[in-house]
């Protein structure tokens, strides 16, 4: 399956120091998935979550044990910018 990724909602907040969004992994049969995120302007790492919850979660305890997923910047404008093979969620290794 062919799948793309469209960014859905992207705020900066702290400064700009980090940036809150919603992104839509989707096909064109009409399959669909959407991820909670942060972004870290110094670090240039996203950190993936499955919803909400999770990530507020994760912010306002810094659990350890919230699910999650990491990716560079470089590699997650790789999968972005083109359509890609397979789904976004199989190009996560979740923690």
């Amino acid at each position: 399956m062919i799948t793309y990724i469209k960014e859905i909602h992207n705020e900066e907040y702290s400064d700009n120091r980090q940036s809150l969004g919603v992104i839509l992994n989707y096909s064109d049969d009409g399959w669909k998935e959407s991820f909670i995120y942060i972004f870290t302007n110094q670090t240039k790492i996203y950190t993936f979550f499955d919803t909400i919850v999770d990530m507020v979660d994760y912010l306002v305890s810094k659990d350890k044990k919230i699910r999650r997923a990491y990716m560079y910047e470089n590699e997650f404008d790789e999968y972005f910018d083109s359509p890609m093979d397979g789904t976004f969620r199989e190009k996560l290794t979740w923690e």
